[in-house]
C-alpha cells in the first residue's frame, strides 16, 4: 500500500570507544529519565551508554553532544544497561542526576552509584558510592518513587539473572531487602524447577499497570497492602527455566515494596500479582533466542524470533496471540507508538503495522557515511524511540547512529492510519486530470502483456531465430537485417513501415550491398519486444577472452560494425550495460568483468567503426549513461582529437601574476618566454580547432558529454573520477576547462574593452559557466589532498610545477568570479532600464488607430525633460474589451478609454498633443 511514512538514512550521533576485551566486551544503552516533584518520571532526549572498561556516558540526542562521562575501572564490565534519571526540586534550583551501573569483575558483582549536583552558580559536586551484591549478575535496574518529600529518589530495585530482586537505598545504596521470584514458578509448575534465569525486564509504576494491563482485572491488585499503595514499583519479568528437560517461559508481573514501607515484620517484600506462561510464534528447538518488549500501557507483548514479530495480547487471563508480521530478517524492533514497529536487519529497515498487518515504508540502510569496520557492519541493535523527534536511536557497532522516521504531513490529526482505503489515491503525488489524452498504444505491447509469454510464444520465438541464425551463417546478410526490420518497425529509405510482422517480399538479389534503413530524426521508436533486443545483441557482439599480464577478462568486440543493426541499437538506445550483461550472462559474469571493463570495450568498439565518431555520438545521445560510461567516452573523444597528449601533460600557466626573471646581463629568459608563449598559442589553436566547430561530431559529442556528465550527482562523478581515469587524464579534463574559460571570454573583465576580441564569436550560453566551474570542482576533488600536496599521485610534473598550477588556475576562477561580479552589478544597474524599453517597445507596438484624427501623445525632447526622475514604469493603454458583470466581454468606448487614459498621466511629465 502507499506509504506515508518516510524513513531517512542514518547519520552518526556518535562514536563510542571500543571495549578493552574486543573479543568478550560489549556496550549497552537505555533512555534517560527525568523526575520531578508531584509528577511522574518522564523520557528525556538523552541517551546512557556503558562501554566495558571504558566509560560510562550520557549523551544529549538532538544536540548530539556528550554532556558528561564517568570512567569505571578497566577490569569490570556491565552485566545489564545503566540507568540514569535527572531530579528536579519544587524547593531548590539545583538539578541532580543520579547515574546506577551494575558491573561484574572477576565473579563479584556490584552496584555503582554516580551522582552529581549542578548548582545554580554553575558548579558541579560529585561523589560515587558502590555496593557488592552476593547474588549473580543483574540483568535489570529501576527506581522507585519517593517513599516521602524529603527524599530525592526512591529505593533501586535491581533485578538479577537467577531471579534475586533487591532493594538498596537510592542515596547510599544500602541494601533494605532481598528475595526471590523463583518460587513463584515452582508453584505453579508441579515438578521441579532447574536452570531458572530472567530474560527480560521491564518496570512500571502502580497507575500505569491499573489503566493498561490490568484494565480488565482491576481484582488483581487486591492483593497488595493498601496502606502502601502509592508506593509500589511494579516490575514485568520473563524467565526461561527446565522442568523434567522441558523449557518453559512465563511472564511474572511483581510488586516491589519500598524499603521504608517494608520495615514492618509483617509487610511482604515482592508480592506476586500475576504469572502466566507464554508461547513462541516458531519451534522449541529453534536455537535462536527470542527477543522480547512489554507495552504496559496498551497491554501487549511484542516478541521476536527468526525474523518474525508475535503481537501478545496480556489483558486477558491467558495470554491471546493478537497478530504476527513477517520482518526480513530483522535482528532488532523498536516500538514506536500504537499500532507501529519498527524493525531493522543488517540490510534493511522497515515501519509495520501490527494491526493490520501492513507494511508502511521500508528503506534500505546507507552505511556509506557510517566509519563502520566493514561494509555491512556486524550488528545493528535499535535502543530508544524519541516521539518528540521523531528518531531511532541504534547501535551500530560502537558508533550511535541515528533514524528519522518522517511522519505524514497531515500527522497533526489523529486517526486510524493503516487502513488499505488510506491508499487510495496516494500511489503518486500527479493530479488525475478531468479529460483523459488519449494516446496510441504500442502494438507490441498491446499483444505482450503480462501472463501471455505462453509455450506457444516461446516456440514460436525459437523457430525464428533458428531461421535467423541460418541466413546469418549462410552469409544472407540482406535477409537476416529484413527479418529484425521488420521486428523491429524501421522502415527502408523510400518505402513506409514495417508492421509486427515478418515481410514476404523479400529482395531477389543477393548482393552484400545493404539497403539503408530510414531513421528517424528527433522521433523515438516504437517500442519492440525485448528478447529480439537481446538476440540482435548477441548477433553484433561477440566476447573473446583477453590475457593481459597473466590474467584472462572477458573482452567484447563488434562483430557487425557496418550493419544497420548496430545502428539501429545505438541510435535506439538500447546498447545499456544491462542489455549486454543480459545478453552475455555467462561470458560477462560479475565476478569476471566490471562495468568499467565492458564500457570501455563498447565504447571503444563504437569508435573503431566510425572514425568520425559519429555513431558515438548517437549512442551518447539515445542512451541513459552513468558517470563510468561518459567519463570513458569523454576520454575516447579527448583522445581523438589530440587532447590528452602521449607523454606527460605539462602543466601550462594561462594566467599568472610573477614577473618574469632576468639574468645577469640584461638579456633574461626571453627567448625561453616567447617559446613558452608560441607553444601556448600552438595549444590553444589545436583546441579551438576541434572545439570551434559546432557541427564536429567529436565537439558535438564532447559537449554532449559534459552536460550529462554534470547533470550527475557530485560525489557519484568524483568516486567515478578516481576509479576510472587516470590523474593524468584528469588532468587533460582540467587543461580542458580552463581553456573553454580563455574561449568564452569568462577571465575577461566586462569593462575591458581590449581583453577579448569578440568579432565574430558568437558569446556562449550563460550556464556553461556553471558546468564549467562544477566540473572543475569535481575534478579538482578526484585528485585528493594526498594528490595535490604530497604529490603521490601525480606524475606530469613535480612539486614546483604543482604550486604553479594550482596558482595559475585559481587566478584564472579569480577572474572569471570578477567578470561574473561585474555582470551582476551592470545587471542591478542597466537591468530594470532595459526591461522599461522592452516594455515602451511592446507597448507601442499594441497600439490601436481608431480614426484618422486621433490625438498623439509625443514626448518634448528638451533639458528640464532629460532632468526628470525614470520612474520605471509604462504607460500601459488599457484593453479595448472589459468583462462585465455576468461575465460578458463587451468593447470599450472611446471616451472611458481616454478617461483611463487621463488618469494615468504623471503629476511632473511634460507632454503636448500635436494634432
Amino acid at each position: 500500500m502507499a506509504s506515508e511514512y518516510r524513513i531517512h538514512k542514518p547519520y552518526v550521533l556518535a562514536t563510542l570507544p571500543k571495549p578493552l576485551d574486543h573479543t568478550k566486551g560489549n556496550i549497552v544503552a537505555r533512555e534517560v529519565y527525568g523526575q520531578r516533584d508531584g509528577q511522574k518520571k518522564r523520557k528525556r532526549t538523552e541517551l546512557v551508554v556503558g562501554v566495558d572498561g571504558e566509560t560510562t556516558s550520557i549523551y544529549d540526542v538532538p544536540a548530539s553532544r556528550l554532556i558528561t562521562s564517568y570512567p569505571i575501572p578497566p577490569q569490570e564490565s556491565f552485566t545489564s544497561p545503566p540507568y540514569s534519571v535527572r531530579v528536579r526540586r519544587n524547593n531548590s534550583s539545583d538539578a541532580l542526576r543520579y547515574t546506577f551501573i551494575a558491573t561484574t569483575d572477576a565473579g563479584a558483582h556490584k552496584i555503582t552509584l554516580f551522582k552529581d549536583v549542578a548548582h545554580r552558580d554553575g558548579k558541579t559536586t560529585s561523589n560515587s558510592v558502590s555496593q557488592v551484591l552476593s547474588t549473580s549478575a543483574v540483568k535489570y535496574l529501576t527506581c522507585s518513587s519517593p517513599s516521602n518529600e524529603a527524599a530525592n529518589i526512591g529505593d533501586i530495585i535491581a533485578v538479577c539473572e537467577d531471579g534475586e530482586v533487591v532493594c538498596l537505598s537510592g542515596e547510599t545504596l544500602a541494601i533494605r531487602w532481598s528475595s526471590s521470584s523463583k518460587s513463584m514458578v515452582q508453584d505453579l509448575v508441579a515438578a521441579n524447577v532447574s536452570d531458572f534465569h530472567v530474560e527480560y525486564a521491564l518496570s512500571g509504576s502502580a497507575a500505569e499497570f491499573n489503566e493498561g494491563l490490568f484494565k480488565n482485572r482491576p481484582e488483581v491488585f487486591s492483593a497488595l497492602p493498601k496502606p502502601v499503595d502509592s508506593q509500589l514499583e511494579l516490575v514485568v519479568i520473563i524467565s526461561k527455566s527446565f522442568s523434567q528437560n522441558v523449557e518453559s517461559r512465563h511472564l511474572i508481573v511483581l510488586a516491589a515494596v519500598s524499603g521504608d514501607s517494608s520495615a514492618s515484620a509483617d509487610v511482604q517484600h515482592l508480592v506476586p500479582l500475576d504469572i502466566v506462561p507464554i508461547t513462541s510464534i516458531t519451534s522449541q528447538g529453534n536455537a535462536e533466542q527470542p527477543t522480547y518488549q512489554v507495552d504496559v500501557q496498551s497491554g501487549l507483548l511484542l516478541q521476536l524470533q527468526e525474523g518474525a514479530i508475535g503481537v501478545y495480547d496480556l489483558t486477558g487471563a491467558v495470554p491471546k496471540l493478537k497478530s504476527s508480521i513477517e520482518a526480513e530478517n530483522a535482528q532488532s524492533f523498536a516500538r514506536l507508538f500504537k499500532p507501529f514497529v519498527l524493525a531493522s536487519s543488517l540490510n534493511s529497515i522497515g515501519l509495520y503495522n501490527y494491526q493490520y498487518r501492513s507494511v508502511h515504508s521500508k528503506a534500505t540502510l546507507d552505511w556509506a557515511e557510517v566509519p563502520t569496520e566493514g561494509e555491512t557492519p556486524r550488528s545493528c541493535q535499535l535502543i530508544s524511540y524519541l516521539r518528540s523527534q521523531d528518531l531511532v536511536v541504534a547501535l551500530v557497532e560502537n558508533i550511535l547512529v541515528t533514524i528519522q522516521v518522517e511522519p505524514p504531513k497531515n500527522s497533526g490529526k489523529r486517526r486510524k492510519e493503516g487502513l488499505l482505503i488510506d491508499s487510495i489515491g496516494r500511489g503518486t503525488g500527479l493530479e488525475i486530470p478531468t479529460k483523459r489524452v488519449r494516446c496510441e498504444a504500442s502494438s507490441e505491447f498491446s499483444k505482450l502483456v503480462p501472463g501471455t509469454l505462453s509455450d506457444d510464444y516461446l516456440t514460436q520465438f525459437q523457430t525464428e531465430t533458428e531461421a535467423a541464425d541460418k541466413l546469418l551463417a549462410n552469409n544472407e546478410l540482406s535477409k537476416w537485417e529484413d527479418i529484425l526490420r521488420g521486428k523491429f518497425g524501421v522502415s527502408k529509405k523510400g518505402t513506409g513501415p514495417t508492421n509486427g510482422e515478418n515481410s514476404k517480399a523479400q529482395e531477389a538479389s543477393d548482393s552484400q550491398e545493404l539497403p539503408e534503413w530510414d531513421w528517424l530524426s528527433g522521433a523515438s521508436y516504437p517500442a519492440v519486444d525485448r528478447r529480439w533486443i537481446i538476440y540482435a545483441i548477441t548477433q553484433v557482439f561477440s566476447v573473446d577472452v583477453k590475457e593481459v599480464n597473466d590474467i584472462t577478462r572477458p573482452e567484447l568486440r563488434l562483430v557487425l560494425p557496418e550493419s544497420n543493426v548496430t545502428t539501429y541499437l545505438v541510435v535506439a538506445g538500447h546498447l545499456t550495460l544491462s542489455n549486454l550483461r543480459t545478453a552475455f550472462r555467462d561470458e560477462l559474469a560479475p565476478e569476471a568483468s566490471d562495468n568499467r571493463t565492458v564500457a570501455g570495450d563498447l565504447i571503444r568498439c563504437l569508435a573503431d567503426a566510425d572514425l568520425s565518431l559519429t555513431l558515438l555520438l548517437n549512442y551518447l545521445q539515445a542512451t541513459k549513461l552513468g558517470e563510468v560510461e561518459l567519463l570513458l567516452a569523454i576520454r575516447a573523444l579527448m583522445l581523438s582529437m589530440d587532447l590528452i597528449p602521449e607523454g606527460k601533460l605539462e602543466a601550462t600557466k594561462l594566467l599568472t601574476n610573477e614577473p618574469h626573471q632576468s639574468n645577469s646581463n640584461g638579456t633574461g629568459n626571453k627567448d625561453d618566454i616567447e617559446m613558452d608563449l608560441d607553444d601556448l598559442e600552438r595549444k590553444i589553436a589545436v583546441t579551438e580547432h576541434y572545439l570551434g566547430d559546432d557541427s564536429s561530431s567529436r565537439s558535438r559529442g564532447l559537449t554532449l558529454a559534459f552536460t550529462k556528465l554534470w547533470r550527475l550527482p557530485a560525489v557519484s562523478t568524483v568516486k567515478a573520477l578516481r576509479t576510472t581515469v587516470s590523474t593524468d587524464d584528469i588532468m587533460s579534463l582540467i587543461y580542458l576547462l580552463r581553456v573553454e574559460l580563455l574561449r568564452g571570454a569568462w577571465t575577461s573583465l566586462y569593462i575591458d574593452p581590449t581583453s577579448f576580441d569578440s568579432e565574430g564569436n558568437e558569446p556562449p550560453p550563460d550556464g556553461v559557466i556553471a558546468l564549467i566551474a562544477d566540473l572543475l570542482g569535481r575534478c579538482l576533488d578526484a585528485v585528493g589532498a594526498g594528490g595535490w600536496l604530497f604529490n603521490d599521485a601525480i606524475s606530469w610534473a613535480d612539486k614546483a610545477e604543482t604550486s604553479d598550477f594550482l596558482t595559475a588556475l585559481r587566478l584564472e576562477v579569480t577572474a572569471a568570479l570578477e567578470g561574473i561580479e561585474e555582470a551582476v552589478f551592470l545587471n542591478g544597474i542597466l537591468g530594470e532600464t532595459v526591461r522599461f524599453g522592452n516594455a515602451v517597445q511592446k507597448g507601442s507596438a499594441t497600439r490601436q488607430n481608431w480614426g484618422p484624427n486621433k490625438p498623439i501623445l509625443v514626448h518634448l525632447e528638451n533639458r528640464e525633460s532629460r532632468l526628470l526622475p525614470l520612474g520605471l514604469k509604462t504607460k500601459l493603454l488599457p484593453t479595448r474589451e472589459k468583462v462585465v458583470s455576468g461575465g460578458e466581454v463587451v468593447q470599450r468606448s472611446i471616451r472611458e478609454t481616454g478617461h483611463l487614459i487621463s488618469q494615468k498621466v504623471e503629476a511632473y511629465s511634460l507632454e503636448k498633443l500635436a494634432i
